[in-house]
């Protein structure tokens, strides 16, 4: 065992250079303590490398660094060299040194092909004898397949290894020890009894299912020789939650992030070059609609088949009108209030078949009770829900109805979804799937590019186009034609006004240049990569010439491509986001065209890092990345925009420039479209026939900032303060939606108008007290003072409110967003907030508002995002909240304070819709006093209201009624994080 003196030699470890704003701030915010481990993610550029040694040195204990190539792996290397200290750094797994650096390869390597096969096998052996089995049947079954069908076999044994692997990292030392290669817990023993104590884990993204098995073991170790262990985990993104055990196995190594880098902040530093989002629309082309339209009629055929059929439409009217439960129903069961449980039941099911109804029955008198806006058609995804759930209730359970279950059983696959009696199951969606590989998406590819050859800085163009795979297995509307990296290429060599920029294919099994450019590109090539090259014309595309590289591998063949980038013999790269995504680093391209259909935030991020390295030949670069997304015209009843989702989702992972307002940074869509644009996609979506995809695309031509602004934009070198919130935005928001109205306003007014009528009455009775003495006139004026007041005065005060809010929008939500804050605080949920922590303002047209954005700002990121939150349950459309708040209407035990304002109110309600309502935010509403509190403080700052708690039949009726008039925003607010 080392001594004490002899664990801590890089204590010494120092930097003398200048650490970057956002270093310091890790290092600063960031604890290194035994036992709990440190998660950093920062972006590519970022010099995670220096942080993950000063974080290293802050333990000061022998450390190992894992890397996932060789390459990076010598990075560490340099960089660790490059610090002041004795410490000695080693690459070489026999002979540790106080750092040493391997591959997670190195660590893990394994001289047979699964260390977990045995174990697999036994599991498998025990799954078949718990089939009915024995054990010398199972174990003679196992090795009859394994030589009768080995993929079979071998398919087995690798699903059932990972299972393990998933399983193991969570177990105790021991266990972990069984499944690894002797060769590994040998290495592992070396490093401990070297008195290795810290682990540091570059791109810890890939730490997952055997890797991470391997340092949990290593962990492990360290915990029984009697140290703590830090686990130092450096990425640039988070691995997907798709594979959820995989991605437990991950965070329960490292747990949650401590501090994340954002772009921005590198940008900022001039560490990375400045950037821009772009968005292009298409439309799918005609092959690709007409299957939409066939797909959209057989699916009205087939739901109009079975709920036109009076079974169905009975189902529906069912569905809507349950029946009450003997055994717990008490109060109400009229229509309304059946209408109330079915909803309050299955939300989405019920609106699904109340929009249904509405489409097959639209004279049915259920349909009265309902908001216009449930009558509206229902959605693909709307009509399969209910076609499923039908078959559920009235198919399954009927034998003599088996064919028809079949049938839709059949059809349903074609929508992209399984039904078997849990339920319906998404599968593989065609419509999705056409969308995200549209031809048209291909042809964008030469728009684009036109686009940005009118540009400034068009010299320095250097563009890359990726694509998800080489080829892809979707035919669906494509005329036969895959979609994938060779069909964009075959497309964009076909276009002439794109011949300038000699465009190159390049895939792991793929070389190809346009046939008009073998001149040049050629001998170029053969220059990288020997004379071994030779030319194929292709048969279906004569105009495109296949390379065939000589026996070179894909790395070296993509060095040569990025080579050809870099000079600008090529301009224009094509490929797929496995040879061009993490990993591929080519300063000079500074052009992405985003064709893949992968939206996790590791796959976004990684892409888009592509082009923001520096470039040495371009110092003001800036990077363009644009995402392609395929809407179906407004004229094609479908009602699907699964690539319109894909794109939200894409830029929620991605900080930039508002294109509403430079000087913000924000997540989101809001960084690649204007308000406007985002109107006219919004119109797209909702099929309104006056917006067209080829006049917002112009639009966003017409508007498409320099690359020289978006510089100057980015304001790089300037100070930050490094501090990212969270804002609600409400759009096309109500002026005044928590008082009583213009209405309440003018009976208040007209009430005070009659009560000074009646008191001028009263001056006249008092002049004749008077003059029978000072006594009665004194008692006469004091009563009737006091009772003026006591009933002009509530009057009085909620004619203010309504007046403030009327005329000052912006005060009357600040008012509320301050009860809401307060209310947060109140029930624990975050700190206290002073008045100069909120924000709220507006967005006008003319002197309308048409937005509003509501932030706090202090506290953690967390707390901000509570607050954000607690915006959106309130501001929102009326959901299944335990509270609701009723504004406009006087508590019961208040009326005896205030009759007038009590009649004034009722008066205001008869003229106008009646009651409004607005949700108690979920982090309010949990316990009664809360909600109780945050009542009596909304009534005292803003205005009357009335607290309902929504705990009855009764009281579903009420919610009912308050989906249908919610005072709030008839869409939810846009939650938008922020970066200063």
């Amino acid at each position: 065992m080392t001594t004490g003196d002899d664990q801590r030699p890089l204590a010494a470890w120092r930097y003398q250079g200048r650490l970057r704003t956002y270093q310091q701030d890790v290092l600063d915010r960031v604890p290194v303590v035994p036992g709990d481990p440190v998660h950093v993610v920062a972006p590519p550029g970022a010099g995670k490398t220096l942080l993950g040694l000063l974080l290293a040195g802050r333990h000061g204990a022998r450390a190992l660094a894992l890397a996932p190539t060789a390459t990076i792996r010598s990075q560490w290397v340099r960089s660790a060299a490059a610090l002041d200290g004795t410490a000695t750094v080693s690459e070489d797994p026999e002979a540790p040194g106080d750092l040493t650096v391997l591959t997670y390869q190195m660590l893990s390597v394994l001289e047979t092909g699964n260390p977990l096969t045995d174990l697999a096998s036994a599991d498998w052996q025990r799954e078949l004898v718990s089939g009915g089995r024995d054990e010398e049947d199972a174990a003679s079954w196992l090795a009859d397949l394994g030589r009768s069908n080995p993929t079979a076999h071998r398919k087995g044994i690798a699903r059932r290894s990972r299972a393990i692997r998933r399983r193991l990292a969570r177990e105790d030392p021991a266990l972990l020890a069984s499944a690894l290669h002797p060769n590994a817990r040998a290495l592992v023993d070396r490093l401990v009894a070297h008195g290795v104590e810290t682990i540091v884990l570059d791109e810890c993204h890939h730490l997952l299912d055997h890797w991470a098995l391997v340092v949990a073991y290593l962990a492990a170790r360290i915990r029984d020789a009697g140290r703590e262990p830090v686990l130092i985990g450096l990425t640039a993104t988070l691995p997907s939650t798709d594979d959820r055990a995989a991605h437990d196995n991950y965070t329960a190594l490292l747990g949650e992030v401590d501090h994340e880098v954002p772009t921005p902040a590198v940008v900022k530093e001039g560490n990375l070059a400045p950037y821009r989002d772009h968005v292009w629309f298409v439309e799918p082309t005609a092959d690709e609609v007409t299957f939409l339209r066939g797909h959209e009629q057989r699916l009205a055929e087939l739901v109009t088949s079975t709920f036109d059929d009076p079974d169905g439409a009975e189902w529906l009217v069912a569905t809507l009108q349950p029946p009450a439960d003997p055994a717990g129903s008490t109060g109400r069961d009229d229509p309304e209030a059946r209408l109330a449980r079915a909803f309050d039941a299955d939300f989405a099911v019920a609106e699904s078949a109340a929009r249904m109804l509405a489409e097959v029955r639209p004279d049915h008198p259920v349909l009265d009770l309902l908001h216009r806006g449930a009558r509206t058609a229902p959605d693909a995804e709307q009509r399969l829900r209910l076609l499923a759930r039908y078959a559920l209730d009235r198919l399954l359970p009927d034998p003599a109805r088996s064919e028809q279950w079949l049938r839709i059983k059949r059809s349903i696959v074609d929508f992209g979804f399984t039904l078997n009696d849990r339920g319906v199951r998404r599968g593989r969606d065609p419509i999705d799937t056409v969308l995200a590989s549209s031809a048209a998406k291909d042809t964008a590819v030469g728009e684009i590019l036109r686009l940005e050859a009118g540009q400034d800085a068009v010299e320095h163009l250097r563009a890359v186009v990726v694509t998800d795979h080489a080829t892809h297995g979707n035919t669906r509307g494509s005329g036969g034609r895959g979609a994938g990296a060779l069909r964009t290429f075959t497309t964009v060599t076909a276009d002439p006004a794109l011949a300038r920029f000699r465009p190159v294919l390049v895939t792991a099994q793929h070389l190809r240049i346009a046939a008009r450019d073998v001149d040049v590109l050629l001998p170029a090539l053969r220059r990288r990569l020997g004379d071994g090259l030779a030319t194929t014309t292709l048969e279906d595309a004569p105009h495109v010439l296949a390379v065939d590289t000589g026996g070179h591998g894909s790395a070296a063949v993509l060095s040569a491509v990025s080579e050809l980038l870099t000079d600008a013999t090529t301009r224009l790269v094509v490929g797929t986001r496995g040879l061009l995504g993490e990993g591929w680093d080519c300063p000079a391209a500074n052009t992405l065209i985003d064709l893949t259909a992968v939206a996790t935030s590791a796959a976004t991020q990684q892409l888009r890092g592509r082009t923001l390295r520096l470039d040495p030949a371009w110092p003001r670069k800036v990077a363009h990345n644009w995402t392609v997304t395929a809407v179906v015209p407004p004229d094609v009843p479908l009602l699907a925009v699964p690539d319109v989702a894909r794109l939200h989702r894409k830029h929620e992972q991605i900080w930039g420039l508002l294109r509403a307002d430079d000087a913000q940074v924000v997540r989101g869509t809001g960084t690649a479209l204007t308000e406007a644009q985002a109107l006219r996609l919004g119109g797209l979506v909702a099929k309104d026939r006056r917006q067209s995809v080829a006049g917002l695309d112009a639009d966003i031509a017409a508007a498409m900032p320099s690359r020289a602004d978006t510089h100057a934009a980015w304001r790089i070198g300037e100070p930050y303060a490094d501090r990212e919130g969270s804002a609600a935005v409400v759009e096309e928001p109500d002026a005044a939606p928590f008082t009583t109205g213009p209405t309440a306003a003018v009976v208040m007014a007209g009430v005070l108008a009659v009560l000074l009528v009646v008191v001028g009455q009263g001056l006249r009775v008092l002049v004749e007290a008077w003059r029978a003495g000072a006594v009665a006139g004194v008692a006469g004026t004091v009563l009737l003072a006091a009772v003026a007041a006591a009933l002009a005065w509530p009057v009085a005060r909620g004619l203010g409110t309504a007046l403030r809010q009327r005329f000052d929008s912006v005060g009357g939500y600040r008012r509320a967003v301050r009860v809401v804050i307060d209310g947060l605080h109140r029930a624990g949920r975050i700190p206290a907030y002073g008045d100069g922590d909120v924000r709220v303002t507006a967005r006008w047209a003319g002197r309308v508002p048409a937005a509003f954005t509501m932030e706090v700002v202090g506290g953690s990121v967390a707390d901000r995002r509570t607050v954000t939150a607690a915006f959106a349950d309130f501001f929102g459309p009326v959901r299944t909240p335990r509270f609701l708040l009723e504004t406009g209407r006087v508590e019961a035990t208040r009326i005896r304070r205030a009759p007038l304002l009590a009649a004034s109110l009722w008066a205001a309600r008869r003229l106008t819709r009646g009651n409004r309502f607005l949700a108690v935010p979920t982090g309010i509403g949990r316990r009664r006093e809360d909600a109780e509190a945050f009542a009596a403080d909304w009534a005292r700052r803003v205005g009357p209201c009335r607290l309902h708690e929504v705990d009855s039949p009764e009281s579903l009726v009420l919610l009912l009624r308050a989906r249908r008039d919610s005072g709030a925003s008839s869409t939810p607010p846009t939650l938008r994080d922020q970066w200063s």
